[in-house]
This record gives C-alpha cells, structure tokens and sequence, in this order.
C-alpha cells in the first residue's frame, strides 16, 4: 500500500499493531517513516527534507541499533539517552475509539499533529518498539520495511542490471555462491552434489536414494560448518574436512 499525501493539522490513531491516518489505512509500523527515506512526497517539509532524514537515521540508530538495521556505521551519541527533552515533539493525545468494521471497533491513542517532522519521530518510535525499522537493501541501497522477526537483508525490487529477479532473490544468490567460494565445506558439498545429481539424472540412482542421500548430505555440510570456528586448530580443520569428503562420497 502506498502511503498517502498528509496534510495538517493531521489526525492519526494509533492501535497495537497498526494504525490509521483519519479514515484511511491500516498501516505498519514504520511505513511512513519508510517511505520518506525512500524519496516518497507524502507532506510538506522545510528545505529539501535532508536535515529530517538526518534526524531520524540518528533517531533510529540510537534508539533501534539492536534491529540492525544499518548499512552506514556511525558512532551513537550517548547524550540522546540523557537529554531526551531536545528531541521532544508537540502533539495532543487522547483515547478514542476506532471503527474496523460494522459494530466494531478498537481502543485506539489518537493524537493530532502539527508538522511532518512531529509525525514522522512518533510514528518511528512507535515502530522501534515494535521491532520494526526502515532497512537499507544491501544490493541496490534503497530503504525498505524490515519487520519484526524479518531477517531479510535485501528488498524485493527488481535488482539491477536485471529483468525480474529481485535483490531479495539475485543477494540471495550472491551470498550462497560466496560460501561457496569462501568455505571449503560448501566447496565439497556442490561438487558431490553435482556428481550424485548427474549419477540420477542418467538413471543409476534412484529418486529415493538421491534425496536420502542429499538429505543427509547437507546435514553432514552443517554438522562440519558447526565444528569449524575461527579459533579452530589448523590440523583439526583438515580432519573435519576429509571427514566430510568421506561422509559425501560414501556411496
């Protein structure tokens, strides 16, 4: 759902989980916020908006850095959780009651703001606590809605340089083909599972045995990748590896 343009004085109710702008919604937790970084023209702001998204990257990174939802480092300033008065915000805030539906209704906070900038630091607040933050896409950099729980590191746009495949699917990619690469475990692993797949593919393995083998296979690849640590002993390392080699071409 695309947010919408604001105007203000701007009413919005608040609810557990989602919330509404006047009659239109439900939205998530952090939408708006999300589709300012985005470029999104959803309410008058001052200058060119950049001084805003400053802020609120400072808010966020402050305030929901266990979210981690950052491509850029930048060192907290530990004043923000000592003076929060300065980054204070002027609303109005009742309890009101807000129709879902025919007959029903929920127990809503609803408040009233005054600028974009009052809106959007609550609205990014209120997502923080819920676990959700706008999250850069680590393929093509643009800010999307990461949600609680969500351990997606890429946005599902169409990446680039390609014609469908989005950066969730083509990062996804990117990541296995570097363990491959990077890891000797993931490097025994594909080259025995293209040895038992090509056995199947000629008919001299069955379906059953070439899924019961790659079952087990990629349970062998994680038990090894488990035992090998950055501390682990060289000699040790090795043992573990012709071990696998072993346990992968055992039949």
């Amino acid at each position: 759902m695309d947010f919408p343009k604001l105007t203000f004085p701007l009413t919005v109710d608040f609810g557990d989980t989602e919330y509404w702008v006047g009659d239109q919604g439900p939205f998530k937790y952090g939408a708006a916020v999300t589709a300012f970084f985005i470029g999104e023209d959803i309410g008058p702001v001052s200058n060119d908006g950049i001084p805003l998204m400053h802020e609120l990257e400072h808010q966020l990174q402050t305030f929901g850095s266990h979210l981690q939802p950052y491509v850029r480092e930048r060192a907290i300033d530990s004043d923000s959780f000592f003076y929060p008065e300065e980054q204070s915000v002027s609303n109005s805030m009742c309890f009101a009651f807000h129709v879902t539906g025919t007959n029903t209704g929920i127990m809503a906070e609803r408040y009233t703001f005054s600028s974009l900038h009052d809106f959007l630091y609550v609205e990014l607040g209120k997502a923080i606590l819920r676990g959700n933050a706008p999250r850069q896409c680590r393929l093509c950099g643009r800010w999307f809605l990461h949600e609680q729980g969500d351990r997606a590191m890429y946005c599902e746009r169409i990446a680039p340089g390609e014609e469908s495949k989005t950066c969730r699917e083509a990062g996804a990619r990117v990541v296995f083909e570097k363990k491959i690469q990077d890891e000797e475990t993931w490097k025994l692993y594909k080259r025995a599972y293209k040895k038992y797949y090509a056995r199947y593919m000629k008919g001299n393995m069955s379906e059953a045995d070439f899924k019961a083998w790659a079952t087990q296979a990629a349970a062998d690849r994680d038990a090894a990748i488990e035992q090998i640590t950055p501390e682990i002993d060289a000699a040790l390392k090795a043992q573990i590896i012709e071990q696998l080699r072993e346990k992968l071409n055992r039949q």
